[in-house]
C-alpha cells in the first residue's frame, strides 16, 4: 500500500523523514538492484546491475508492472555501456533514468571516446567494403578507384569526389568515362576519388540511391583513411556536372566546396548552397541542351543570393568564349579555389529546401520522415542563445544542439514562425551522441541534445516530452537482458509515488514563525499525532507556544 506523501515540521525544527532503502537480493548472478524501493516523482532512478557477460548488446530497460517486456514496451531503456548503440560489454555498472545530463567537459570527453568506439566498430564492419572499394545498400553498388596526393596534413586528409561522364549510354562508355574521370583532376593534397556510378542512366548521379551511398563513402574514408569530414570536396564533367547541380545543394551538409563542370541543372536549384563554396565551369559555346544558358541563369540565380545575403553564397562562375564542351582543362581552376573552403558543421544560418529526394537531416536541423516533402523550405538562424526557425510548410522541426552552436549551460530559446516554442535549459546525453554518430559517423556534426519544436504547444527535449522526462506515479519493473534480446537476466520491481509537499519555516524578529507549505497544513502535539488540518493557506504564521508543536504538509 502506497503511504501518504507529507513533510513534517517541528516548531522550531525542521524533521527530515527517515526513507526507508531496498537492497534487491538476486538468488544468483547476474543481479539487478535500485538504491530505493520508491521513488517520488521527479526522481531518477538509479540502477546497479553485475554478473554480465561481457556482450556489449546487453541492455536495461524499465517497464510498468504487468507490460509486455520489450524494447517498444520500454518507458525507458539504454544498453549496460549507457548508450543507444551498444559499443562495450561490461560486467557491471550504474544506469541512471532518465540519463544523468553532462558538463561541457564531460560532453568532450564522451564524445571523445564514443567516436573512438564508434570508428572502431565500423572498421569492423566495414572491412570488406574497404578493400574490395566497392558498396553495397539496397542492392545498389557503387565502386571506386582513388589517388593519393601531397602530404596528410595533421588536422586529417581532404576527399575529392569526382563524378564522372556518360549518362544514358552502354556500361563500356560510362566504364570509360569513370577511368578517364581519375585522371582528369589533380588537387595539391588528399584522396581523390572516382566513383563509378551504379547505374547507366541519364540521371545516375542524382537518382535517391546516390545519397546514402555517398554519406557511407565519405564516412568509410573518415574512418579508414583519417580523412577531415570537414574538408569534403565534390566535383563532376558532363553527366558528373548534372549530379554536381542536384547533391550539391542536396547535400550540401556534407561538402566544404562543390564545383559544376559542363553540366545541366534539371530541375535543381541553389538556395541550400549559402554555406559552402560553389564553382560553376562552362565552355561559351556550350549549347546543347541549353547549357550555357542555364549557367548564366545560375550565374544570375547565384549573384542574387549572394546580394540578399552576404554572409553566405561564396561562389565563382568561369564561362569561357569560344570553347564548347570540352573545357581544355581550364576548369581545373576550380580545385585551388576549392580548397580554401572549410566546412562549418554548426552555421549561424542554415536554409535547407527539399528537392525531389527527400532528407530528414541538414545541418543542425531535422524533419520526420512523415513530415518532408519537394519544395518544403526551412530557414534558420541562432544569435547567441535564441534559434529562429521558419518553416512554414511543416509541422516539426527538431533542433540538433552542440556547444559549437550554443552554449548548453545558458538556457536556449526556440522560435518557430516568430512564437516562442521553448525557453529553459536542454541537458547534454551521452545517449543523444552515440544516437547521433550512428546515424552519421561525424563528430564534428555529433549533436549533444535536440529540442523539437512545431505548430502546437507540445515540445520534445532530447527525443521526450516534458511529462515524461521523469516516470509517473505507478509500479515499474527494472530488467536486465542479455545480448540485445528480450530474455530476461535479472529484475527487480520498484514504485513511484507524487512529490513529497515542501514544507519550510522561518523564524521572524518578533518571535513569530511563518511556515510555507504546498497541499494543506495539519498540525498535532507529537510527531505521531493526532494530526488535524488546519483551515489555512501557505504562508502561514503562529505565535509561539508552550510544549512541542508539529506541523506537516499533505498532498
Amino acid at each position: 500500500m502506497r503511504k501518504p506523501m507529507h513533510t513534517v515540521f517541528r516548531a522550531g525544527i525542521v524533521c527530515l523523514l527517515a526513507a526507508s532503502w531496498f537492497a534487491g537480493v538476486a538468488q544468483a548472478a547476474p543481479k539487478i538492484s535500485l538504491a530505493e524501493s520508491s521513488h517520488e516523482v521527479g526522481e531518477p532512478v538509479v540502477v546497479d546491475f553485475s554478473g554480465v557477460t561481457k556482450n556489449s548488446k546487453a541492455w536495461v530497460g524499465v517497464f510498468r508492472k504487468g507490460r509486455k517486456p520489450s524494447r517498444n514496451n520500454a518507458e525507458f531503456w539504454l544498453y549496460v555501456d549507457g548508450t543507444t548503440v551498444g559499443y562495450t560489454g561490461l560486467a557491471s555498472g550504474t544506469l541512471s533514468f532518465p540519463e544523468r545530463g553532462l558538463s561541457k567537459a564531460e560532453a568532450e570527453k564522451s564524445l571523445a571516446s564514443l567516436w573512438s568506439r564508434h570508428k572502431s566498430l565500423l572498421r569492423r564492419e566495414r572491412s570488406k567494403e574497404f578493400s574490395t572499394k566497392k558498396i553495397t545498400l539496397d542492392g545498389n553498388t557503387l565502386r571506386y578507384t582513388q589517388k593519393i596526393f601531397g602530404n596528410a596534413p595533421k588536422t586529417g586528409r581532404s576527399l575529392w569526389i569526382s563524378l564522372h561522364g556518360g549518362g544514358s549510354a552502354p556500361a563500356s562508355v560510362n566504364d570509360q568515362q569513370w577511368q578517364n574521370q581519375l585522371q582528369l583532376y589533380q588537387p595539391k593534397e588528399g584522396y581523390y576519388v572516382a566513383p563509378r556510378a551504379p547505374t547507366d542512366s541519364w540521371n545516375m548521379w542524382f537518382r535517391p540511391h546516390i545519397t546514402p551511398l555517398f554519406d557511407r563513402l565519405i564516412e568509410n574514408f573518415v574512418v579508414k583513411h583519417r580523412v577531415n569530414p570537414d574538408k569534403v570536396y565534390l566535383l563532376g564533367y558532363s553527366a558528373g556536372g548534372d549530379g554536381v547541380y542536384q547533391i550539391g545543394p542536396r547535400m550540401a551538409d556534407r561538402w566544404a566546396a562543390a564545383s559544376m563542370m559542363a553540366g545541366h541543372p534539371n530541375d535543381a536549384k541553389p538556395d541550400n548552397l549559402r554555406n559552402i563554396g560553389f564553382g560553376l565551369f562552362m565552355g561559351g559555346n556550350d549549347s546543347s541542351y541549353n547549357r550555357n544558358g542555364m549557367a548564366k541563369t545560375w550565374k544570375g540565380l547565384l549573384a542574387g543570393l549572394k546580394k540578399n545575403d552576404s554572409g553566405g553564397y561564396d561562389h565563382v562562375v568561369r564561362i569561357y568564349p569560344g570553347l564548347g564542351h570540352w573545357m581544355n582543362l581550364r576548369d581545373a581552376e576550380a580545385l585551388p579555389w576549392m580548397a580554401k573552403f572549410t566546412r562549418d558543421p554548426w552555421p549561424e544560418k542554415v536554409v535547407w529546401r527539399q528537392d525531389g529526394v527527400t532528407q530528414t537531416r541538414f545541418y543542425w536541423l531535422g524533419v520526420s520522415k512523415s513530415d518532408h516533402a519537394k519544395g518544403r523550405r526551412i530557414e534558420a538562424t541562432v544569435r547567441g542563445q535564441t534559434i529562429n526557425l521558419t518553416a512554414k510548410q511543416t509541422r516539426r522541426v527538431t533542433v540538433r544542439l552542440s556547444d559549437a552552436l550554443v552554449d548548453l549551460d545558458r538556457a536556449v530559446m526556440v522560435k518557430y514562425n516568430g512564437k516562442v516554442k521553448f525557453r529553459g535549459n536542454v541537458d547534454r546525453l551521452k545517449s543523444r551522441m552515440s544516437e547521433s554518430l550512428a546515424e552519421r559517423a561525424d563528430n564534428r556534426s555529433a549533436a549533444y541534445a535536440t529540442i523539437t519544436v512545431g505548430k502546437d504547444s507540445s515540445v520534445r527535449m532530447n527525443g521526450r516530452l516534458e511529462a515524461d522526462r521523469y516516470l509517473r506515479v505507478g509500479e515499474y519493473r527494472v530488467v536486465l537482458f542479455a545480448d540485445d534480446s528480450s530474455r530476461e537476466l535479472a529484475s527487480s520491481e520498484f514504485e513511484v509515488s507524487p512529490p513529497r509537499p515542501t514544507l519550510s519555516g522561518k523564524r521572524n524578529k518578533n518571535g513569530t514563525l511563518t511556515l510555507t507549505f504546498e497541499g494543506k497544513l495539519e498540525h498535532a502535539p507529537t510527531a505521531l499525532g493526532p494530526w488535524r488540518e488546519l483551515n489555512s493557506k501557505s504562508p502561514y504564521t503562529i505565535r509561539p507556544v508552550d510544549g512541542v508543536g508539529f506541523f506537516r504538509a499533505v498532498q
